[in-house]
């Protein structure tokens, strides 16, 4: 009985120190890995480590290597075998993690190693995405060549397009119209690339998406034109921009409100007098049958009431 106890206590001992050591090797194999040391990991592959070994969150040693742009120590995992599309728990590859960091050099290799572009991370960005969002132009134009799609979107319905728009990014815009980004495709709010320009004020790309004809009377679940968000945020220079274009100063909105409104609300006064001189019509009423007039007595906004009493008297 004390000969079986003895020998079930040393199993289990061999067991623990086993997987105590096993974890160190890992440890020692994933930072052989992100600091670029190949010869490391060389030598612990030949000893029996897993080109695959990852660490708690699914991270694999490629993908550490990836990140921190180490060609060789890719170059000898994939030689080794490793998975090129293996997955992390947050959904990243070894792609989405070059694409991100800008290695256009190991977005090829990978590539060419049967690396897929498709696969997304659990925010639903794949490796375009993530070189659209930090500007990576070389990367994108890379992608786009071995067929990534750039219409995807992620789990907001946020598109490569929509990214490049919101953050004024010109030349992303251009490259991935060029290679027939949908101008009309809108996100989980019903906002356009277009629209989403409008919101942060970005007239370049703004003027660019419709000279691309994007549709300036496109609304989004509110009902609200690329109009309404100009007029909330203060941006004169595309409210300018898109009267210029035809853009009907007066539609309402799902709740019967105009941007004159809307501008009224977010006691934006210059906003409300350049609507009332490009013809705004301060007698709509909204679904509650208020009228900007209200608005600006209720809330007592003496300058826009001003405003709206000279207007009047047109």
């Amino acid at each position: 009985m004390i000969k079986t106890k003895l020998r079930t206590a040393l199993i289990v001992l061999c067991i623990l120190t086993s997987t105590v050591s096993a974890a160190k090797y890992d440890r020692e194999f994933l930072d052989a890995a992100l600091v670029g040391d190949n010869e490391t990991v060389i030598r612990l592959l030949d000893k029996g480590a897993s080109p695959d070994t990852d660490s708690k969150f699914g991270k694999s040693a490629m993908m550490f290597a990836a990140e921190a742009g180490n060609d060789e120590v890719v170059k000898t995992l994939i030689a080794r075998g490793a998975n090129v599309n293996a997955r992390s728990t947050a959904g990243c590859t070894t792609l989405t993690y070059a694409a991100e960091n800008g290695y256009l050099q190991l977005v090829n290799f990978l590539i060419d190693n049967g690396a897929k572009t498709y696969p997304k991370t659990r925010a639903g960005w794949d490796a375009l995405a993530m070189a659209t969002r930090q500007g990576h132009h070389n990367i994108l134009k890379a992608l786009i060549s071995r067929g990534a799609n750039v219409n995807t979107s992620d789990r907001d319905g946020m598109t490569a397009l929509m990214a490049a728009a919101t953050l004024n990014d010109l030349e992303a815009v251009q490259i991935l119209t060029k290679a027939d980004a949908d101008l009309h495709v809108r996100n989980k709010d019903g906002m356009s690339a277009m629209m989403l320009a409008a919101c942060k004020g970005h007239r370049d790309t703004v003027e660019a998406l419709l000279k691309l004809k994007a549709n300036i009377n496109a609304v989004n679940n509110e009902g609200s034109t690329a109009l309404f968000c100009a007029a909330e945020n203060g941006h004169s220079n595309i409210l300018k921009l898109l009267l210029s274009y035809g853009l009907n100063i007066n539609q309402q909105n799902i709740d019967g409100e105009t941007a004159l409104f809307v501008a009224t609300v977010n006691r934006q006064t210059d906003m409300v007098r350049l609507l009332l001189q490009n013809g705004a019509n301060a007698l709509i009423a909204n679904n509650k049958g208020l009228t900007v007039f209200n608005l600006a007595k209720t809330r007592r906004l003496k300058d826009i009431l001003h405003l709206l009493e000279q207007n009047k008297k047109r």
